[in-house]
Protein backbone atom coordinates (compact mmCIF):
# COMPACT_ATOMS: atom_id res chain seq x y z
CA UNK A 1 0.00 0.00 0.00
CA UNK A 2 2.99 2.27 1.14
CA UNK A 3 6.44 2.49 0.02
CA UNK A 4 9.10 2.85 2.39
CA UNK A 5 10.02 2.11 5.81
CA UNK A 6 8.54 0.41 8.49
CA UNK A 7 8.59 3.91 10.59
CA UNK A 8 7.07 5.62 7.59
CA UNK A 9 4.25 3.32 6.83
CA UNK A 10 3.26 3.12 10.58
CA UNK A 11 4.05 7.18 10.72
CA UNK A 12 1.87 7.87 7.74
CA UNK A 13 -1.20 5.39 8.98
CA UNK A 14 -1.37 6.85 12.36
CA UNK A 15 -1.30 10.71 11.09
CA UNK A 16 -4.11 9.35 8.94
CA UNK A 17 -6.26 8.07 11.26
CA UNK A 18 -5.65 10.54 14.25
CA UNK A 19 -6.59 13.06 11.09
CA UNK A 20 -9.79 11.47 10.17
CA UNK A 21 -10.66 10.89 14.01
CA UNK A 22 -10.62 14.75 14.32
CA UNK A 23 -11.88 15.87 11.11
CA UNK A 24 -14.99 13.45 11.76
CA UNK A 25 -15.58 14.49 15.32
CA UNK A 26 -15.27 18.23 14.52
CA UNK A 27 -17.75 17.73 11.86
CA UNK A 28 -19.91 16.17 14.29
CA UNK A 29 -19.36 18.91 17.07
CA UNK A 30 -20.41 21.37 14.49
CA UNK A 31 -23.58 19.77 13.11
CA UNK A 32 -24.70 18.54 16.84
CA UNK A 33 -24.04 22.33 18.10
CA UNK A 34 -25.54 24.01 14.93
CA UNK A 35 -28.80 22.13 15.49
CA UNK A 36 -28.65 22.93 19.17
CA UNK A 37 -27.90 26.18 19.10
CA UNK A 38 -30.91 26.77 16.58
CA UNK A 39 -32.93 24.79 19.21
CA UNK A 40 -32.03 26.37 21.85
CA UNK A 41 -33.39 29.94 20.11
CA UNK A 42 -36.57 28.34 19.20
CA UNK A 43 -37.06 27.00 23.02
CA UNK A 44 -36.13 30.24 24.22
CA UNK A 45 -37.80 32.35 22.39
CA UNK A 46 -41.39 30.77 22.95
CA UNK A 47 -40.27 31.01 26.67
CA UNK A 48 -39.90 34.69 26.55
CA UNK A 49 -43.02 35.30 24.27
CA UNK A 50 -45.27 32.93 26.45
CA UNK A 51 -43.97 35.01 29.30
CA UNK A 52 -44.43 38.17 27.82
CA UNK A 53 -48.19 37.75 26.86
CA UNK A 54 -49.17 36.87 29.96
CA UNK A 55 -48.21 39.84 31.96
CA UNK A 56 -50.67 41.71 33.46
CA UNK A 57 -48.48 44.80 32.56
CA UNK A 58 -48.55 44.54 29.33
CA UNK A 59 -51.88 43.21 28.91
CA UNK A 60 -52.84 46.19 30.73
CA UNK A 61 -50.83 48.67 27.99
CA UNK A 62 -52.16 47.00 25.16
CA UNK A 63 -55.75 47.71 26.58
CA UNK A 64 -55.18 51.15 27.50
CA UNK A 65 -52.75 51.53 24.08
CA UNK A 66 -50.19 52.46 26.42
CA UNK A 67 -46.99 52.04 24.22
CA UNK A 68 -44.66 54.25 26.56
CA UNK A 69 -45.11 51.30 29.14
CA UNK A 70 -44.52 48.68 27.19
CA UNK A 71 -40.75 49.78 25.95
CA UNK A 72 -39.02 49.26 29.45
CA UNK A 73 -40.49 46.07 29.48
CA UNK A 74 -39.46 44.78 26.16
CA UNK A 75 -35.73 46.33 26.65
CA UNK A 76 -35.32 44.39 30.20
CA UNK A 77 -36.41 41.35 28.26
CA UNK A 78 -34.46 41.55 25.35
CA UNK A 79 -31.69 41.76 27.74
CA UNK A 80 -32.78 38.82 29.66
CA UNK A 81 -33.12 36.26 26.78
CA UNK A 82 -30.35 37.95 24.69
CA UNK A 83 -32.74 38.30 21.95
CA UNK A 84 -32.22 40.07 18.61
CA UNK A 85 -35.66 41.81 18.87
CA UNK A 86 -39.07 41.77 20.41
CA UNK A 87 -42.12 43.07 18.55
CA UNK A 88 -45.71 43.78 19.85
CA UNK A 89 -48.46 44.22 17.15
CA UNK A 90 -52.34 44.74 17.92
CA UNK A 91 -54.61 42.43 15.98
CA UNK A 92 -54.35 45.30 13.37
CA UNK A 93 -51.04 45.25 12.59
CA UNK A 94 -49.78 47.98 14.64
CA UNK A 95 -46.14 48.09 15.73
CA UNK A 96 -46.95 49.20 19.94
CA UNK A 97 -42.99 47.54 20.51
CA UNK A 98 -40.14 47.52 18.32
CA UNK A 99 -36.24 47.76 18.47
CA UNK A 100 -36.32 50.71 16.49
CA UNK A 101 -38.56 53.59 17.86
CA UNK A 102 -39.19 54.91 14.57
CA UNK A 103 -41.28 51.95 14.11
CA UNK A 104 -43.47 52.32 16.65
CA UNK A 105 -47.35 52.95 15.45
CA UNK A 106 -46.44 51.82 12.09
CA UNK A 107 -48.67 49.16 10.65
CA UNK A 108 -47.44 46.30 9.40
CA UNK A 109 -49.14 43.68 7.50
CA UNK A 110 -50.08 40.32 8.64
CA UNK A 111 -48.40 37.77 7.39
CA UNK A 112 -46.99 34.77 10.18
CA UNK A 113 -49.05 35.81 12.82
CA UNK A 114 -52.59 34.55 11.35
CA UNK A 115 -51.88 31.45 13.25
CA UNK A 116 -51.41 33.25 16.54
CA UNK A 117 -54.46 35.61 16.36
CA UNK A 118 -56.97 33.15 14.75
CA UNK A 119 -56.11 29.95 16.38
CA UNK A 120 -54.09 30.93 19.35
CA UNK A 121 -50.62 29.15 18.51
CA UNK A 122 -47.31 29.61 20.41
CA UNK A 123 -44.87 28.62 17.40
CA UNK A 124 -41.91 29.23 15.96
CA UNK A 125 -40.98 30.72 12.19
CA UNK A 126 -38.31 31.61 10.37
CA UNK A 127 -38.80 35.51 8.94
CA UNK A 128 -36.51 38.19 7.65
CA UNK A 129 -39.77 40.68 7.96
CA UNK A 130 -37.83 42.45 11.11
CA UNK A 131 -34.24 43.47 10.94
CA UNK A 132 -32.98 40.29 8.84
CA UNK A 133 -32.92 36.50 8.79
CA UNK A 134 -34.00 35.13 12.41
CA UNK A 135 -35.53 32.44 13.90
CA UNK A 136 -38.61 34.11 15.36
CA UNK A 137 -41.21 33.10 17.89
CA UNK A 138 -44.75 34.44 17.99
CA UNK A 139 -47.19 33.67 20.55
CA UNK A 140 -50.94 35.83 21.35
CA UNK A 141 -51.78 37.99 23.91
CA UNK A 142 -55.00 37.67 25.73
CA UNK A 143 -56.93 40.35 27.55
CA UNK A 144 -60.35 39.36 28.83
CA UNK A 145 -59.51 36.07 27.30
CA UNK A 146 -59.94 37.80 23.85
CA UNK A 147 -56.44 37.88 21.33
CA UNK A 148 -55.55 41.98 20.99
CA UNK A 149 -52.25 41.07 19.62
CA UNK A 150 -48.93 39.26 19.41
CA UNK A 151 -45.75 39.02 20.83
CA UNK A 152 -42.79 38.44 18.28
CA UNK A 153 -39.68 37.25 19.66
CA UNK A 154 -36.60 36.88 17.43
CA UNK A 155 -32.26 35.78 17.24
CA UNK A 156 -31.07 36.41 14.16
CA UNK A 157 -29.46 33.67 12.03
CA UNK A 158 -25.94 35.14 11.51
CA UNK A 159 -25.59 35.62 15.39
CA UNK A 160 -26.64 31.85 16.34
CA UNK A 161 -23.92 31.04 13.11
CA UNK A 162 -21.02 33.17 14.82
CA UNK A 163 -22.02 31.50 18.42
CA UNK A 164 -21.37 28.34 16.23
CA UNK A 165 -18.34 29.27 14.61
CA UNK A 166 -16.37 30.86 17.77
CA UNK A 167 -17.22 27.62 20.04
CA UNK A 168 -15.97 25.85 16.34
CA UNK A 169 -12.70 27.93 16.03
CA UNK A 170 -12.16 26.99 20.27
CA UNK A 171 -12.43 23.57 19.30
CA UNK A 172 -10.69 23.46 16.81
CA UNK A 173 -7.64 24.89 18.20
CA UNK A 174 -8.05 21.98 20.78
CA UNK A 175 -8.32 19.13 17.41
CA UNK A 176 -4.99 21.14 16.73
CA UNK A 177 -2.96 20.18 19.39
CA UNK A 178 -4.57 16.90 19.41
CA UNK A 179 -3.26 16.37 15.68
CA UNK A 180 0.10 17.63 16.77
CA UNK A 181 0.14 15.02 20.17
CA UNK A 182 -0.82 12.00 17.74
CA UNK A 183 1.71 12.76 15.60
CA UNK A 184 4.25 13.10 18.19
CA UNK A 185 3.18 9.82 19.38
CA UNK A 186 3.28 7.80 16.47
CA UNK A 187 6.56 8.82 15.42
CA UNK A 188 7.36 7.28 19.02
CA UNK A 189 5.64 4.30 18.63
CA UNK A 190 7.75 4.11 14.79
CA UNK A 191 10.85 4.52 16.55
CA UNK A 192 9.94 2.15 19.53
CA UNK A 193 8.90 -0.75 17.23
CA UNK A 194 11.96 -0.19 14.66
CA UNK A 195 13.95 -0.59 18.31
CA UNK A 196 12.02 -3.74 19.32
CA UNK A 197 12.76 -5.30 16.16
CA UNK A 198 16.43 -4.18 16.01
CA UNK A 199 15.52 -1.97 12.92
CA UNK A 200 14.74 -4.87 10.77
CA UNK A 201 11.82 -3.93 8.08
CA UNK A 202 8.72 -6.47 7.72
CA UNK A 203 10.25 -8.30 5.13
CA UNK A 204 13.67 -8.53 6.74
CA UNK A 205 11.55 -10.53 9.79
CA UNK A 206 9.68 -12.42 7.66
CA UNK A 207 13.12 -14.10 6.24
CA UNK A 208 14.77 -14.14 9.14
CA UNK A 209 11.51 -16.26 10.64
CA UNK A 210 11.60 -18.57 7.26
CA UNK A 211 15.32 -18.60 8.26
CA UNK A 212 15.21 -19.12 12.18
CA UNK A 213 12.72 -22.25 11.27
CA UNK A 214 14.67 -24.02 8.09
CA UNK A 215 17.86 -23.72 11.31
CA UNK A 216 15.79 -25.24 13.42
CA UNK A 217 14.35 -27.95 11.20
CA UNK A 218 18.25 -28.62 10.30
CA UNK A 219 19.49 -28.76 13.58
CA UNK A 220 20.37 -32.54 14.75
CA UNK A 221 20.53 -31.41 18.17
CA UNK A 222 17.12 -31.31 20.67
CA UNK A 223 16.81 -27.38 21.02
CA UNK A 224 14.25 -25.93 23.53
CA UNK A 225 13.95 -22.02 24.30
CA UNK A 226 12.16 -21.11 27.35
CA UNK A 227 11.25 -17.56 28.84
CA UNK A 228 12.11 -16.04 31.69
CA UNK A 229 9.28 -17.74 33.60
CA UNK A 230 10.48 -21.10 32.45
CA UNK A 231 7.78 -21.57 29.72
CA UNK A 232 8.31 -23.34 26.24
CA UNK A 233 8.29 -21.21 23.36
CA UNK A 234 10.45 -22.84 20.70
CA UNK A 235 11.02 -26.72 20.38
CA UNK A 236 12.63 -27.73 17.23
CA UNK A 237 11.88 -31.49 15.12
CA UNK A 238 14.49 -33.00 16.71
CA UNK A 239 13.87 -32.15 20.06
CA UNK A 240 10.44 -34.02 19.33
CA UNK A 241 11.80 -36.81 18.15
CA UNK A 242 14.60 -37.48 20.50
CA UNK A 243 11.96 -37.02 23.20
CA UNK A 244 9.55 -38.74 20.94
CA UNK A 245 6.46 -36.11 21.80
CA UNK A 246 4.16 -35.45 19.33
CA UNK A 247 1.55 -32.60 20.95
CA UNK A 248 2.08 -28.77 21.21
CA UNK A 249 4.36 -28.03 24.54
CA UNK A 250 4.11 -24.28 23.43
CA UNK A 251 3.12 -22.18 26.79
CA UNK A 252 4.17 -24.88 28.74
CA UNK A 253 6.23 -25.09 31.74
CA UNK A 254 9.80 -27.05 30.85
CA UNK A 255 9.37 -29.47 33.67
CA UNK A 256 6.27 -30.89 31.98
CA UNK A 257 8.71 -32.29 29.73
CA UNK A 258 11.76 -32.60 32.11
CA UNK A 259 10.50 -33.17 35.40
CA UNK A 260 13.40 -33.21 37.07
CA UNK A 261 14.66 -30.09 35.92
CA UNK A 262 14.65 -27.67 38.91
CA UNK A 263 13.95 -23.58 37.93
CA UNK A 264 17.71 -22.76 39.84
CA UNK A 265 18.91 -24.78 36.63
CA UNK A 266 16.92 -22.14 34.51
CA UNK A 267 18.37 -19.12 36.28
CA UNK A 268 22.17 -19.26 36.54
CA UNK A 269 23.39 -16.11 38.16
CA UNK A 270 26.71 -16.44 36.39
CA UNK A 271 25.30 -16.31 33.08
CA UNK A 272 27.37 -19.18 32.05
CA UNK A 273 26.22 -22.28 30.46
CA UNK A 274 25.22 -25.49 32.39
CA UNK A 275 25.62 -28.99 31.11
CA UNK A 276 25.22 -32.13 32.79
CA UNK A 277 23.54 -35.61 32.09
CA UNK A 278 19.25 -36.26 32.71
CA UNK A 279 17.63 -39.09 32.13
CA UNK A 280 14.06 -39.15 30.22
CA UNK A 281 12.31 -41.98 29.17
CA UNK A 282 15.15 -44.52 29.68
CA UNK A 283 17.07 -42.28 27.52
CA UNK A 284 20.40 -40.54 28.63
CA UNK A 285 20.23 -37.09 27.46
CA UNK A 286 24.01 -34.24 27.46
CA UNK A 287 22.18 -31.18 28.21
CA UNK A 288 23.32 -27.68 27.99
CA UNK A 289 21.55 -24.20 29.15
CA UNK A 290 22.13 -21.18 27.93
CA UNK A 291 20.82 -18.07 29.61
CA UNK A 292 19.72 -15.10 27.63
CA UNK A 293 19.60 -12.37 30.74
CA UNK A 294 22.20 -10.26 28.60
CA UNK A 295 19.81 -10.32 25.28
CA UNK A 296 16.58 -8.57 24.71
CA UNK A 297 14.35 -10.97 26.31
CA UNK A 298 15.18 -12.95 29.42
CA UNK A 299 15.25 -17.10 29.41
CA UNK A 300 16.81 -19.75 28.44
CA UNK A 301 18.39 -22.47 25.14
CA UNK A 302 18.33 -25.72 25.83
CA UNK A 303 19.99 -27.81 23.59
CA UNK A 304 20.66 -31.75 24.25
CA UNK A 305 22.09 -35.07 22.71
CA UNK A 306 21.03 -38.51 23.03
CA UNK A 307 24.11 -39.77 24.52
CA UNK A 308 23.62 -43.26 23.44
CA UNK A 309 23.89 -42.57 20.20
CA UNK A 310 26.79 -40.21 20.68
CA UNK A 311 27.94 -43.72 22.55
CA UNK A 312 27.32 -45.82 19.47
CA UNK A 313 28.78 -43.30 16.89
CA UNK A 314 31.75 -43.24 19.03
CA UNK A 315 32.30 -47.09 19.53
CA UNK A 316 31.71 -47.36 15.69
CA UNK A 317 34.38 -45.31 14.72
CA UNK A 318 36.73 -46.67 17.29
CA UNK A 319 35.43 -50.39 16.20
CA UNK A 320 36.42 -48.94 12.44
CA UNK A 321 39.97 -47.79 13.59
CA UNK A 322 40.59 -51.56 14.89
CA UNK A 323 39.43 -53.15 12.16
CA UNK A 324 41.80 -50.70 9.64
CA UNK A 325 44.43 -51.27 12.35
CA UNK A 326 43.92 -54.96 11.39
CA UNK A 327 44.14 -54.84 7.68
CA UNK A 328 47.43 -52.63 8.45
CA UNK A 329 48.44 -55.40 10.49
CA UNK A 330 47.80 -57.49 8.02
CA UNK A 331 49.73 -55.70 5.48
CA UNK A 332 52.52 -56.04 7.35
CA UNK A 333 52.58 -59.28 8.16
CA UNK A 334 52.56 -59.83 4.55
CA UNK A 335 55.51 -57.46 4.07
CA UNK A 336 57.32 -59.29 6.68
CA UNK A 337 56.87 -62.52 4.43
CA UNK A 338 57.85 -60.56 1.39
CA UNK A 339 61.15 -59.06 3.14
CA UNK A 340 61.98 -63.26 3.85
CA UNK A 341 61.24 -64.13 0.26
CA UNK A 342 63.25 -61.67 -1.35
CA UNK A 343 66.46 -62.31 0.99
CA UNK A 344 66.21 -66.01 0.03
CA UNK A 345 66.11 -64.83 -3.29
CA UNK A 346 68.83 -62.72 -3.15
CA UNK A 347 71.22 -65.75 -1.40
CA UNK A 348 70.11 -67.79 -4.38
CA UNK A 349 68.46 -69.97 -2.01
CA UNK A 350 66.18 -71.15 -4.47
CA UNK A 351 64.40 -73.91 -3.38
CA UNK A 352 63.54 -72.77 -0.15
CA UNK A 353 62.02 -69.69 -1.47
CA UNK A 354 59.47 -71.35 -3.33
CA UNK A 355 58.79 -73.88 -0.43
CA UNK A 356 58.09 -70.63 1.56
CA UNK A 357 55.70 -69.48 -1.20
CA UNK A 358 54.31 -72.60 -1.59
CA UNK A 359 53.55 -73.14 2.00
CA UNK A 360 51.88 -69.61 2.28
CA UNK A 361 49.59 -70.18 -0.57
CA UNK A 362 48.47 -73.85 0.45
CA UNK A 363 47.70 -72.00 3.84
CA UNK A 364 46.09 -68.38 2.23
CA UNK A 365 44.33 -70.22 -0.58
CA UNK A 366 42.73 -73.13 1.85
CA UNK A 367 41.79 -70.34 4.60
CA UNK A 368 40.12 -67.80 1.21
CA UNK A 369 38.73 -70.97 -0.07
CA UNK A 370 36.93 -71.91 3.13
CA UNK A 371 35.94 -68.50 3.98
CA UNK A 372 34.48 -67.73 0.38
CA UNK A 373 32.63 -70.63 -0.06
CA UNK A 374 30.93 -71.20 3.57
CA UNK A 375 31.08 -67.13 4.95
CA UNK A 376 29.08 -65.88 2.50
CA UNK A 377 28.67 -62.55 4.33
CA UNK A 378 31.07 -60.14 2.70
CA UNK A 379 31.13 -57.82 5.99
CA UNK A 380 31.87 -61.04 8.19
CA UNK A 381 34.63 -62.25 5.36
CA UNK A 382 36.00 -58.94 5.97
CA UNK A 383 36.30 -59.13 9.89
CA UNK A 384 37.67 -62.53 9.43
CA UNK A 385 40.60 -61.91 6.62
CA UNK A 386 41.71 -58.88 8.56
CA UNK A 387 41.94 -60.53 12.30
CA UNK A 388 43.64 -63.59 10.21
CA UNK A 389 46.58 -60.77 9.08
CA UNK A 390 46.66 -60.04 12.99
CA UNK A 391 46.70 -63.28 14.58
CA UNK A 392 49.66 -64.19 12.19
CA UNK A 393 51.54 -60.54 13.07
CA UNK A 394 51.13 -61.61 17.04
CA UNK A 395 51.90 -65.44 16.58
CA UNK A 396 48.59 -66.74 17.24
CA UNK A 397 46.89 -69.62 16.10
CA UNK A 398 43.30 -68.38 14.78
CA UNK A 399 40.88 -71.00 13.63
CA UNK A 400 38.06 -71.10 12.28
CA UNK A 401 35.68 -74.10 12.78
CA UNK A 402 34.96 -76.00 9.10
CA UNK A 403 31.61 -76.66 10.33
CA UNK A 404 30.94 -72.88 9.91
CA UNK A 405 28.27 -71.94 7.81
CA UNK A 406 26.54 -68.85 7.35
CA UNK A 407 24.37 -67.05 4.81
CA UNK A 408 24.17 -63.09 3.72
CA UNK A 409 23.04 -61.35 6.89
CA UNK A 410 20.04 -59.41 7.13
CA UNK A 411 20.32 -55.77 6.32
CA UNK A 412 19.55 -54.16 10.00
CA UNK A 413 22.74 -56.30 11.02
CA UNK A 414 25.00 -53.27 9.51
CA UNK A 415 28.97 -52.96 9.07
CA UNK A 416 29.66 -51.38 11.95
CA UNK A 417 27.05 -53.56 14.47
CA UNK A 418 28.92 -57.14 12.91
CA UNK A 419 32.47 -55.17 13.97
CA UNK A 420 31.81 -54.33 17.23
CA UNK A 421 30.58 -57.87 17.89
CA UNK A 422 32.36 -60.36 16.30
CA UNK A 423 35.74 -57.98 16.47
CA UNK A 424 35.91 -57.17 20.36
CA UNK A 425 35.21 -61.18 21.04
CA UNK A 426 38.07 -61.74 18.64
CA UNK A 427 40.81 -59.40 20.01
CA UNK A 428 39.41 -59.72 23.44
CA UNK A 429 40.66 -63.88 22.66
CA UNK A 430 44.18 -62.24 21.20
CA UNK A 431 44.76 -60.29 24.53
CA UNK A 432 43.83 -63.57 26.52
CA UNK A 433 46.26 -65.86 24.58
CA UNK A 434 49.08 -63.31 23.21
CA UNK A 435 51.69 -63.88 25.96
CA UNK A 436 51.45 -67.51 25.67
CA UNK A 437 53.24 -69.47 23.76
CA UNK A 438 50.52 -71.58 21.67
CA UNK A 439 47.96 -69.26 21.90
CA UNK A 440 45.01 -70.34 20.00
CA UNK A 441 41.55 -68.81 19.43
CA UNK A 442 38.79 -70.47 17.37
CA UNK A 443 35.65 -68.87 15.55
CA UNK A 444 32.64 -70.56 14.65
CA UNK A 445 29.72 -69.01 13.01
CA UNK A 446 26.39 -70.73 11.87
CA UNK A 447 23.01 -69.78 10.43
CA UNK A 448 20.21 -72.87 10.86
CA UNK A 449 17.32 -71.84 12.67
CA UNK A 450 15.69 -69.02 13.42
CA UNK A 451 19.15 -67.47 15.04
CA UNK A 452 22.23 -66.31 14.02
CA UNK A 453 25.24 -67.79 16.33
CA UNK A 454 28.56 -66.54 16.68
CA UNK A 455 31.36 -68.07 18.89
CA UNK A 456 34.36 -67.36 19.84
CA UNK A 457 36.85 -69.44 22.15
CA UNK A 458 40.48 -69.24 23.13
CA UNK A 459 42.91 -71.34 25.20
CA UNK A 460 44.00 -68.65 28.10
CA UNK A 461 43.81 -68.98 31.50
CA UNK A 462 40.31 -67.83 31.74
CA UNK A 463 38.49 -65.08 33.40
CA UNK A 464 38.88 -64.76 37.26
CA UNK A 465 35.40 -65.47 39.24
CA UNK A 466 36.13 -62.19 41.30
CA UNK A 467 35.66 -60.14 38.31
CA UNK A 468 32.93 -62.29 36.39
CA UNK A 469 30.08 -60.41 37.44
CA UNK A 470 31.90 -56.91 35.96
CA UNK A 471 33.06 -57.96 32.30
CA UNK A 472 30.38 -56.06 30.63
CA UNK A 473 30.34 -52.68 32.44
CA UNK A 474 31.91 -50.12 31.19
CA UNK A 475 35.03 -48.75 31.92
CA UNK A 476 36.21 -51.95 33.55
CA UNK A 477 39.52 -53.72 32.15
CA UNK A 478 41.70 -56.09 33.81
CA UNK A 479 44.29 -54.40 31.18
CA UNK A 480 44.63 -51.21 34.02
CA UNK A 481 45.12 -49.24 30.81
CA UNK A 482 43.10 -45.56 30.38
CA UNK A 483 41.58 -46.58 26.96
CA UNK A 484 40.38 -49.55 27.97
CA UNK A 485 37.62 -51.72 29.14
CA UNK A 486 34.62 -50.73 26.67
CA UNK A 487 35.13 -53.47 24.28
CA UNK A 488 32.59 -56.05 25.79
CA UNK A 489 30.07 -53.60 26.97
CA UNK A 490 30.15 -52.22 23.56
CA UNK A 491 29.62 -56.11 22.28
CA UNK A 492 26.18 -56.20 24.89
CA UNK A 493 24.93 -52.92 23.94
CA UNK A 494 25.20 -53.93 20.39
CA UNK A 495 23.63 -57.72 20.66
CA UNK A 496 20.52 -56.37 22.58
CA UNK A 497 19.94 -53.20 20.13
CA UNK A 498 19.71 -56.56 17.72
CA UNK A 499 17.18 -58.06 20.19
CA UNK A 500 19.89 -60.94 20.64
CA UNK A 501 21.70 -62.10 23.98
CA UNK A 502 25.22 -63.32 24.67
CA UNK A 503 26.46 -66.36 26.84
CA UNK A 504 29.86 -67.26 28.28
CA UNK A 505 31.43 -69.70 30.40
CA UNK A 506 35.04 -69.29 31.89
CA UNK A 507 37.79 -71.60 33.48
CA UNK A 508 41.65 -72.73 33.64
CA UNK A 509 41.55 -73.61 29.53
CA UNK A 510 39.66 -70.77 28.45
CA UNK A 511 37.17 -69.02 28.03
CA UNK A 512 33.94 -69.18 25.58
CA UNK A 513 31.45 -66.29 24.33
CA UNK A 514 28.13 -67.19 22.36
CA UNK A 515 26.53 -64.79 20.00
CA UNK A 516 22.63 -65.18 19.39
CA UNK A 517 21.36 -62.66 17.25
CA UNK A 518 17.50 -63.08 15.55
CA UNK A 519 17.21 -63.29 12.19
CA UNK A 520 14.26 -61.08 11.96
CA UNK A 521 14.84 -57.55 13.13
CA UNK A 522 12.89 -56.19 16.43
CA UNK A 523 10.61 -53.71 16.18
CA UNK A 524 10.21 -51.01 19.06
CA UNK A 525 7.01 -50.04 20.58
Amino acid sequence: MFKGSLQRKILIVVVFLVFLMVFLMLSLFIYTDYKRVFQNAEEKGLQTTKILSQMDSIQRAMAEGNTDELKPLVDYYMTQSEAAFIVIKDREGTVLAHPSSEEVGEIHPIRDETKALVFGGNYNVMSDDIIGSAVVAISPIYVDRQIVGIARVGYLVKDLQNTVIDRTKKLALFSLSIFVIGILLSIWLARQIRKDTFGMEPQEIANFYMERHAVLASISEGLIATDGEGKIKIINTAARKILNITSDYKGKPIQSIFPTLQDSDLIDISNKPLSFEITINQKTLIMTIVPLQKIATSGTVITFKDKTEMNELVNTLFEVTKYSDDLRAQTHEYMNKLYVISALLQLHKYNEAVKMIQEEIDITQHTNTFILENIKDPNVQAILFGKIGKASENKIIFNIDENSSIAELPSFIGTGLLTIIIGNLIDNAFDQVIDQPNGEVNFFALDIGEDIIFEVSDNGKGILPDVADKIFTQGFSTKGKADHGYGLSNVKSAIQNLGGDIQWSSNESGTIFTVFIPKTERVER
